[in-house]
């Protein structure tokens, strides 16, 4: 009898718990697999950690780090370190990263130390803007890479052009690398979650904003400038946003306008905690129109069939843009002339464009297959 392929899953930010989820079904679908599991505790907090393993069915992780949170450096470091002792005492066949934060590059280079293979889920994806630190972090693990799993054909070509194709090799390696075009596993989940939700429901519910990244809330006068602009369009066409607010927003504003709630809901912006990720679909799914500075949600916007106003000049889901699915809005100035645009344009039915909803069992497959 087979031994069963040991994996091991490195996990700690929203994004990849969500991504997590299709994995962990796709595994327990299969066998000859023995997961462990590794939370870096990058996000730790209930908001952001907790509640998402609880409604998505994770299973609790057998290795739990607590990095320090003085710095990133200080945090990165210890996340690194507390991998690289995760997989001495493991010492699985493969490790598995998902994305482009701080916990994917630790287990990227984790396994690199140790020469264990690793899998990249969200390979080749570009924002072309090395002041990200996402940019980094998914470039940097790409070339550390064994297998590099692309959810579009778009991040197939972007390897190629850096000189990562894919090769027969028996054994994949950082230097002949398997590259895997599977689809998107998050895609994956919006279509598993979504197919509950009536069609007839779609698009009638308030829009939905979220804003974290640090380009766009970390100075105030810019936040203040992205909001004042989406108040004053909601006014205008006689919609309502909910506005699920990340931490590090709320502590910019709480920083300089202590009644930011009260003053939002006047500009028909309604604030709410961070959501659950069932509860942030179906928001997804109810909107006419969805803005936002995530990736992930500019996916999930895609998978349900809403349109997307992405508050960014530049997005690594470029073929969003060129279907017209997704508009990029460079600055607040630009704001209404976009969303008139992109609400008057309606819903769209979806295609394959992310896979048919089944990434995570080909991922599964073609690690058997190595």
């Amino acid at each position: 009898m087979n031994s069963p392929q040991r994996v091991m899953i490195v996990i700690g930010a929203r994004p990849q718990f969500i991504k997590a989820a299709a994995l962990h079904r796709a595994l327990k679908n299969a066998s000859g697999w023995e997961a462990t599991w590794v939370h870096t505790g990058q996000h730790h907090d209930e908001a952001l950690s907790t509640q998402f393993f609880h409604e998505l069915e994770l299973p609790e992780p057998q290795i739990q780090l607590s990095p320090r949170s003085d710095s990133r450096e200080l945090r990165l470091g210890d996340m690194m370190h507390g991998i690289r002792e995760a997989i001495q005492e493991v010492r699985p066949d493969w490790l598995l990263v998902f994305g482009d934060t701080d916990s994917t590059l630790a287990g990227a280079w984790a396994a690199t130390a140790e020469e264990i293979p690793l899998v990249h889920v969200e390979a080749g994806l570009r924002s072309h803007r090395w002041s990200m630190p996402e940019e980094v972090n998914r470039v940097l693990t790409d070339r550390l890479s064994s297998l590099l799993v692309c959810p579009t054909d778009a991040a197939v070509a972007h390897l190629e052009r850096e000189g990562i194709s894919h090769t027969a090799s028996t054994a994949p390696h950082p230097t002949q690398p398997w590259v895997l075009r599977t689809g998107d596993v998050m895609h994956d989940n919006a279509l598993h979650y979504g197919a509950a939700w009536p069609e007839s429901k779609r698009g009638q519910g308030r829009l939905l904003l979220t804003m974290h990244r640090p380009s766009n809330v970390d100075d105030p006068a810019c936040l203040q400038a992205w909001l004042g602009a989406i108040g004053a369009w909601l006014e205008q066409v006689g919609h309502e946003a909910t506005f699920p607010v990340h931490p590090r927003t709320a502590r910019v504003l709480d920083a300089h306008q202590p009644a930011w709630r009260e003053a939002l809901r006047e500009q028909h912006i309604f604030c709410t905690s961070p959501m659950g990720y069932v509860a942030l679909l179906e928001a997804v799914c109810d909107a006419p129109l969805v803005l936002t500075d995530s990736g992930g949600v500019q996916k999930e916007a895609y998978s349900l069939g809403t349109r997307c106003l992405v508050l960014r000049d530049t997005t690594e889901w470029v073929e969003q843009v060129e279907r017209g699915h997704s508009v990029l809005v460079s600055e607040p100035g630009e704001l209404s002339r976009l969303a008139d645009k992109m609400l008057g344009m309606g819903r769209f039915d979806t295609d394959d464009l992310y896979g048919n909803g089944h990434a995570a069992g080909d991922i599964l497959r073609c690690m058997n297959e190595a």
